[in-house]
């Protein structure tokens, strides 16, 4: 969808992301090909439906978070034309979008797998995340197997993902960049001086955002092989 903003034609799924998603269309084939759904298996069914509309957004959102930041060069935003600063604040959009989107992911994983291996982890936490999941399955060792794969990962991506989840916090639980530049504004026409704001480092941030998809993608598509396995 987000695509047809630079002119090009409709993403074909690969890599990472086709195997996240053959693993979740795998695994929903297996309750849909029942010749009798239960309750809970239609839960299921729509659970999985929802992977896949939201691991599309996230693709999407990453991508016009790449593209919109290929345009912008300039190191402080008052340096910047106005259209430069148009495609910076386009950018900062789709960036923080894809940023929350990661944990959401990773967060509605989480939830699915504790109902679906039937874990309580709100017995040990009320709002719990992916990663408190994670932590539980590790001393329920009843699916130890898939447990290991899914700490193998966070092991791997545990740098870009702690740098992630920091700016996640900035951006949801702390001032955000557009109050800070009319704040900043705001001084500047009152003392009469210039206040320049410096822009991220864009490449690092994506190339981190980059890393947390690929985590997300791949435990995704770990935990709906590991379903399929077993059905």
């Amino acid at each position: 969808m987000l695509r047809a903003m630079f002119g090009e034609q409709p993403r074909k799924d690969a890599g990472l992301l086709l195997e996240a998603i053959q693993a979740i269309r795998k695994y929903m084939y297996t309750l849909t090909s029942a010749s009798r759904q239960s309750s809970q298996e239609r839960r299921y069914i729509i659970w999985c439906q929802s992977f896949l509309r939201t691991l599309d957004d996230l693709e999407q959102s990453q991508f016009a978070a790449v593209r919109f930041g290929r345009k912008v060069s300039k190191k402080y935003t008052d340096q910047m034309s106005a259209e430069e600063l148009d495609d910076y604040h386009r950018h900062l959009y789709y960036y923080n979008n894809a940023l929350i989107r990661v944990f959401a992911v990773l967060d509605k994983l989480g939830h699915f797998m504790n109902e679906r291996f039937s874990l309580h982890t709100e017995r040990v936490k009320s709002r719990f995340s992916y990663f408190t999941v994670l932590r539980h399955m590790h001393k329920d060792k009843r699916f130890s197997d898939l447990e290991q794969q899914l700490y193998e990962l966070k092991i791997k991506y545990n740098e870009p993902l702690n740098r992630l989840r920091n700016q996640r916090n900035m951006e949801i639980h702390t001032i955000n960049a557009d109050l800070l530049d009319d704040l900043m504004k705001a001084a500047e026409a009152k003392y009469g001086e210039q206040i320049r704001i410096g822009t991220e480092d864009i490449q690092q941030n994506l190339q981190d955002l980059e890393q947390g998809c690929q985590m997300t993608f791949r435990a995704a598509a770990e935990v709906f092989r590991y379903l399929h396995r077993r059905s």
